[in-house]
């Protein structure tokens, strides 16, 4: 992390405003200390220029420039949420979930109908807080610069349904990006994807891969399949786990032209030449099919199978 700067301050008017948008000549106040700061803007640009902030005349004890930070994009994004609500506009947010690693979008103020500041919980005080029309707190914002969310904080959230988005920041520079971070949150304690009913974690989409290539053994043409989410592979050629594959999947498989037998040494269902009965086993359908896949250096078809619990279906 980049040293950050003073890069806010509260204007005479007790607006808040930016080194960017300040013009010298004026009266500027910490939003921390409330001491007087000033403003620090050269107006030189390119490498070695020093960015626009506020300096205090003098630095107390208990202000620092993580936690005007921290204030000021908070307040910030408060304001946008608050004049959204208002004006009943969406205001779209985006996120890559940790769940099923795919990159999700929505309406943050779908079903939400006030927000709040520190709003007491007890337990603790989010930064901002989300309320439905039934006044509970549907989801919480936390502004992360230094400190995260303690454990206790985030069991509360999970134990109450309450949905945690985090933001984290790590340069100055963030006070003037608030859009991009709203398109590239931090976290995001939700998926869009439906929960096991055994363990009740988010399923992941799986994802059929019919591969083209040729017969090892006779270079006929050959199709083989597999299933994958995420980055971890469910090969349908083995057969030591039920839930390895279904009876729908082999069908499927088969609807498009993969030949899948258990007919050979092993016993287990694996792809297979359809001229020769040649088939490709658990370590090579990975070694010399799907990771050819992935490096571009073999054609597949891509077919939705629907959701799958990688940790209770077995």
């Amino acid at each position: 992390m980049t040293k950050i700067l003073y890069t806010s301050a509260i204007d005479e008017q007790g607006n808040l405003i930016t080194a960017n948008d300040a013009e010298k000549g004026k009266s500027f106040f910490c939003p921390i200390c409330e001491t007087d700061v000033i403003l620090r803007k050269s107006g030189n640009v390119g490498k070695g220029a020093k960015r626009p902030h506020f300096a205090h005349r003098a630095l107390t004890s208990n202000c620092n420039s993580e936690s005007v930070l921290h204030y000021s994009f908070k307040k910030l994004l408060f304001d946008k949420i608050e004049q959204h609500l208002k004006m009943n506009k969406e205001l779209l947010i985006s996120w890559d979930c940790k769940y099923c690693k795919e990159k999700h979008s929505g309406n943050l103020l779908k079903k939400i109908k006030d927000v709040k500041l520190e709003y007491d919980l007890k337990i603790c005080r989010p930064d901002i807080a989300l309320l439905d029309i039934d006044k509970k707190v549907f989801a919480v914002i936390e502004i992360v610069v230094t400190h995260k969310p303690e454990n206790s904080v985030l069991e509360f959230y999970k134990d109450n349904n309450i949905i945690l988005i985090q933001i984290d920041l790590t340069s100055d520079n963030d006070i003037y990006e608030l859009d991009d971070k709203l398109s590239n949150l931090s976290k995001v304690s939700v998926c869009f994807n439906p929960k096991c009913e055994i363990c009740g974690d988010f399923k992941m989409k799986k994802t059929m891969m019919i591969i083209e290539s040729d017969c090892w053994r006779c270079r006929s043409n050959m199709k083989v399949a597999a299933i994958h989410s995420d980055t971890r592979i469910k090969k349908i050629s083995h057969n030591l786990c039920p839930s390895d594959f279904t009876e729908k999947e082999i069908n499927f498989a088969r609807s498009k032209g993969v030949t899948l037998s258990a007919e050979h040494n092993g016993g287990y269902i694996a792809s297979c030449c359809g001229k020769c009965g040649a088939f490709v086993g658990d370590h090579y359908l990975f070694t010399d099919y799907i990771a050819p896949v992935f490096f571009d250096q073999l054609l597949s078809q891509n077919f939705d199978m629907g959701y799958h619990c990688w940790r209770c279906d077995k």
